[in-house]
């Protein structure tokens, strides 16, 4: 069984904190059940990576990808997120823990940011 997490740094603002549709929408756009796309936060959200690691363990998974749902590679991506993982991967060394490369400058992010810097020209 393969379970899929997105990380987000989070937010002390509650309504900031929204993953969760983001999350249904990815699960029907790759075809997988919604409880195998799961949510997480770094930092002042809820639930924590630690936790939602520690269901899809409880959750007899076998196979975990990570995605940063961050911009680019910095001390989150490339430190704090990945010090959780080895954590698990040292104790649950029968578990696959893959982890992606954030957003960065992927080709289509740059569509979208012009898609909507276009939106705004043609709303005035």
């Amino acid at each position: 069984m393969e379970k899929i997490i997105i990380v987000a740094h989070g937010s002390y603002k509650k309504d900031a904190d929204n993953l969760e549709e983001f999350t249904k929408a990815l699960a029907v756009n790759l075809k997988m059940n919604p409880e195998d796309v799961k949510y997480a936060y770094l930092q002042y959200g809820n639930p924590s990576i630690e936790e939602i690691l520690s269901e899809c363990i409880k959750e007899k998974t076998k196979k975990i990808i990570i995605h940063p749902l961050f911009l680019f590679s910095g001390f989150h991506v490339n430190s704090s997120i990945p010090e959780i993982i080895e954590k698990f991967r040292k104790n649950y060394p029968n578990i696959e823990i893959q982890y992606t490369k954030p957003l960065s400058l992927h080709e289509k992010l740059i569509d979208i940011v012009k898609e909507r810097i276009e939106e705004i020209k043609a709303s005035k």
